[in-house]
């Protein structure tokens, strides 16, 4: 695809922000991995091939960091730091994701004053909370995401994976397109500051009724807040999620020709008055629903306009064949995780889709980079391996 192919990004970021390298990766960047010569820390967070801890087999660093270049360089060394300096100064974007002043921007900007940065943190750049800490668990926490997770009879629940870090990278890569364009019109750097608290706040209501109504939202469960029939339901063989408003639920009940009467009651009709007695309608469509195989039962449902879907564990929405008719994975061949299946950019431009790539081993392209970008000669290289700074 390579919409926006010959530009180069550094990527300095972890786990907070390296979905946006992977991002730009996609849309055409070079994006090169600034590692230290031990190698990221995320090469040491799992799942791992076979369970087993490997530096080259993080399943989640080989996403993360698919089709980027990976160079060592320890930039706490002076030496390391003047080769992040020089290779800045051809660069078109830099992303970083450690604490607010733990990274010289200003020696960067100095450099390269056309240079995009874009900042990943958990609080921002600026505000009192901006050297706090920021694992997921406090971003999804502070960001009100987590006050809304879980059963509403039970205490607040972590999300899964690590969302306020993926919603953060999402606006670090939005704002570096933003600052990419409007330097195509004044020719001036720019530094984008993302939050991953106000990330995740700005994905959910509750932040708006908060700000509008004064508000506060309580936990749904999988309940939905305003409709019933509007939940995840058993079915013979899995689960679906359906959704009867008022607009459906005279199909809903033509679909279900033995339904029980009491339902024919136009009361039913209002979303309100069913939403008021979810427990009994969730009840009563369950024992509707138990009757059918989950695909049967959505398609069916749908063929009647009633929205129903199916609820895809991971290995069934591989097989899902709209997935493999839009050909959203493709094979991918490593070093040590050898080929396996890997989601490929979740966007098609003129009907194509970036074909996945493989992730990096550690300093794979060191030697590649220095030579190419800074002119390095190989003996100046070897020096600086043995000193330690590559």
């Amino acid at each position: 695809m390579s919409v926006l192919n010959g530009y180069v990004a550094l990527d300095l970021t972890d786990l907070k922000g390296q979905l946006c390298g992977k991002l730009l990766r996609d849309l055409g960047f070079q994006v090169i991995k600034i590692e230290p010569p031990g190698g990221d820390p995320v090469r040491q967070v799992g799942p791992f091939k076979g369970d087993v801890p490997h530096r080259e087999g993080s399943l989640r660093f080989a996403y993360l960091n698919a089709g980027k270049q990976s160079v060592t360089l320890d930039i706490t060394q002076p030496k390391g730091f003047d080769l992040l300096l020089r290779l800045a100064e051809q660069a078109d974007v830099v992303l970083e994701s450690g604490l607010p002043g733990s990274l010289d921007l200003s020696a960067l900007r100095k450099r390269n004053p056309k240079l995009l940065i874009t900042s990943v943190t958990g609080f921002g750049q600026t505000g009192p909370h901006r050297d706090y800490l920021c694992p997921d668990m406090v971003g999804v926490a502070m960001g009100g995401l987590m006050y809304i997770s879980g059963d509403p009879s039970l205490p607040p629940v972590r999300p899964p994976e690590t969302q306020s870090y993926y919603f953060a990278s999402v606006y670090a890569a939005l704002g570096t397109l933003l600052a990419l364009w409007q330097r195509g019109n004044d020719g001036q750097g720019r530094a984008t500051d993302v939050s991953a608290q106000e990330a995740i706040a700005s994905q959910e209501h509750l932040v708006r009724y908060a700000g509008f109504d004064h508000m506060n939202v309580v936990r749904h469960g999988s309940q939905h807040e305003h409709v019933a029939p509007a939940n995840i339901f058993p079915t013979l063989d899995g689960y679906v999620y359906l959704f009867v408003a008022r607009t459906h639920w005279q199909q809903f009940l033509d679909a279900w020709a033995d339904h029980p009467a009491a339902l024919d009651d136009p009361r039913f009709l209002d979303n309100d008055y069913r939403r008021q007695r979810a427990d009994e309608v969730n009840e009563i469509v369950s024992s509707f629903t138990r009757r059918f195989r989950r695909d049967e039962l959505a398609e069916n449902l749908q063929k009647q306009g009633v929205p129903c879907l199916t609820v895809n564990s991971p290995t069934t929405f591989l097989r899902d064949e709209h997935i493999q008719a839009r050909e959203l994975f493709g094979d991918v061949q490593h070093p040590v995780l050898g080929k396996y299946l890997q989601t490929s950019f979740p966007l098609l431009v003129d009907g194509q889709r970036e074909a996945p790539q493989s992730a990096p081993l550690l300093g794979q392209h060191t030697g590649e980079v220095l030579r190419e970008r800074l002119g390095l000669e190989p003996t100046e290289i070897e020096r600086l391996i043995a000193e330690g700074v590559v």
